[in-house]
């Protein structure tokens, strides 16, 4: 990492006191099962969560209740090279009224896109559009029944119109990644759009979970086949490793996860490897908190004589998380963004309890916020 004058640029000291506290607290799981436990007897009894905000983690891993209201943060976070793309953290749509909802908010954030150069990307979670059990049964071959069908077509074209407006926006929408079991019907929907709208720049970007089994394979095919259109995805290691390995434990399949940490890390390393070679037709996103990754790339765009601020290549990490990375990475010049959540409260609730879950399990991690907010809160007293 650069040495540079702050690694938290955009938070007041206060704020830093008040991310170290919670980053404390996250360092101890049966604290976090604790708020779990309290949570559901909040849900359970329908008791106003309100006037407890400050103690759910809300101001550090969420911008605001809307997209007018999250601009506060994303534009201090622009002020400092750091770019964001807004996500709607409602993760409970179950019903035709809820995909249309979440459509209306997601065409609303690409509107935001079009108007703000803070906003270069949109992003969208096909299970907020559609239902679990449509992608499920269209993963699997198994037929649909007339409403189902209609449903389906419903679903492609409500992604379809996201994609549209995305086009005419200038902006990149990336497609989320789901579960491993219905990601076949998600790319049955998505792969399409791709060769759709990607015929000039990328519009699509889809998502590659490098923890899955032949998920670099797959970026390999996808690589060779792409001719007429440009290929656009977003790297990361993955978000359901618990959930993968307890269903195919509870099937009794092989698990579609990585043996080992290592053969996932090597699967990462080699998604970036050629994600550099092919920079002319593929646009990259470096979607990782690991810090050897994100330096082997600068080192290596550095060797191969790639600017960091190159079109297609862009760095992002989670709004909260790794945040001296975020501005560091902006600071050397590169493309960087933050996946910027927002919602309100209650709808909340479930992204936050992830986040803390993530925190808690990822103790060195959680260790190293804590070390750098510390360093960062020493240099300002000094230099008071």
């Amino acid at each position: 990492m650069t040495d540079i004058n702050s690694f938290y640029p955009h938070k007041s000291s206060r704020e830093l006191r008040a991310s170290l506290l919670l980053f404390q607290l996250l360092s101890y799981p049966l604290l976090v099962r604790m708020a779990l436990f309290a949570w559901q007897i909040f849900r359970f009894f329908r008791l106003p969560v309100a006037p407890f905000v400050r103690f759910t983690g809300y101001y550090q891993f969420c911008a605001g209740k809307d997209v007018a209201s999250s601009a506060a943060v994303t534009s201090k976070m622009a002020a400092f090279g750091v770019k964001s793309v807004l996500d709607y953290a409602n993760e409970h749509a179950t019903n035709e009224t809820d995909f249309e909802d979440n459509t209306a908010v997601i065409l609303q954030t690409i509107g935001a896109a079009a108007q703000n150069d803070t906003y270069p990307f949109a992003v969208v979670k096909p299970t907020a559009l559609g239902a679990f059990s449509l992608f499920e049964k269209k993963s699997n071959g198994i037929a649909l029944s007339n409403l189902e069908v209609a449903a389906w077509e419903r679903t492609k074209n409500r992604l379809d119109e996201c994609a549209k407006l995305a086009a005419a926006s200038g902006i990149v929408l990336m497609i989320d990644a789901e579960e491993s079991w219905i990601q076949p019907g998600v790319d049955a929907l998505v792969l399409p759009l791709m060769k759709t709208y990607n015929q000039k720049r990328v519009v699509v970007a889809i998502t590659l979970q490098l923890y899955l089994k032949g998920s670099f394979d797959r970026y390999k095919r996808l690589s060779a086949e792409v001719e007429s259109y440009f290929l656009g995805v977003k790297l990361v290691r993955g978000a359901y490793m618990e959930k993968e390995r307890q269903r195919a434990e509870k099937l009794g399949i092989p698990s579609p996860i990585c043996d080992t940490k290592a053969h996932s890390d090597t699967q990462y390393r080699q998604a970036l490897e050629l994600a550099l070679e092919k920079l002319s037709r593929n646009f990259c996103i470096v979607a990782t908190h690991n810090e050897s990754d994100i330096d082997w790339v600068v080192q290596a765009c550095k060797q191969k004589d790639i600017p960091l601020n190159h079109k297609n290549l862009w760095f992002s990490q989670l709004y909260g998380m790794r945040d001296y990375i975020s501005f560091d990475l902006a600071a050397q010049g590169a493309n960087v963004f933050k996946y910027v959540p927002f919602g309100p409260l209650a709808q909340s609730i479930p992204y936050l309890i992830r986040r803390a879950l993530e925190n808690s399990s990822m103790k060195a991690q959680t260790a190293r916020e804590q070390t750098m907010i510390k360093k960062e809160l020493r240099l300002r007293k000094v230099n008071a």
